[in-house]
């Protein structure tokens, strides 16, 4: 996809981006978010579904934006979504020292979390390490669930990675 269309806003539901998984096809669907307040036409809120094998499961993360950097900025207040039909609340937290930085999908059905460690990232499930992203920038999962594949793509599409690099490094 062009970077022109992928950064602006989306105004039908219509699909951006694809990605073959071991889990099977992941498929990236945006479209107008809920827009109840001034900011969020000011943003251009939009609605993000991840759906695996044709939507037999799915994440969905309202009032998202195309931009990067707004997405950071607003991240740390959270955006809410459902995962499989179950409310999940998407989070993502920057800071100085590495512990402190991570983003995190919690729910009554999901709770995973991408965090840095050394020279990689780690995937965290159930409080369990159970993949990583290799130096290659590839993600390495053993055995991985659906909703890990789902959250990882979601990281990837909305390009979270910066959020959990050292903010000294980051602004410069």
């Amino acid at each position: 996809m062009p970077s022109v269309k992928w950064r602006g806003p989306a105004i039908t539901a219509e699909v951006y981006a694809k990605c073959t998984t071991p889990r099977g096809e992941v498929t990236l669907i945006r479209e107008r978010g809920p827009r109840t307040r001034p900011e969020d036409h000011a943003d251009a809120v939009e609605s993000w579904t991840v759906a695996l094998r044709d939507g037999e499961a799915t994440l969905k993360v309202h009032r998202l934006m195309p931009e990067p950097l707004l997405m950071r900025w607003r991240l740390w207040k959270g955006f809410e979504g459902e995962v499989d039909g179950e409310p999940f609340r998407f989070t993502g937290t920057s800071a100085l020292r590495r512990s402190r930085r991570s983003v995190t999908y919690e729910g009554p059905t999901i709770d995973v979390r991408i965090v840095p460690r050394a020279f990689s990232l780690r995937l965290v499930e159930q409080g369990e390490e159970v993949g990583f992203r290799s130096f290659s920038n590839q993600w390495e999962l053993p055995d991985p669930t659906d909703h890990a594949v789902l959250a990882i793509c979601l990281f990837e599409w909305a390009g979270l990675e910066d959020l959990l690099r050292t903010p000294v490094l980051r602004d410069l």
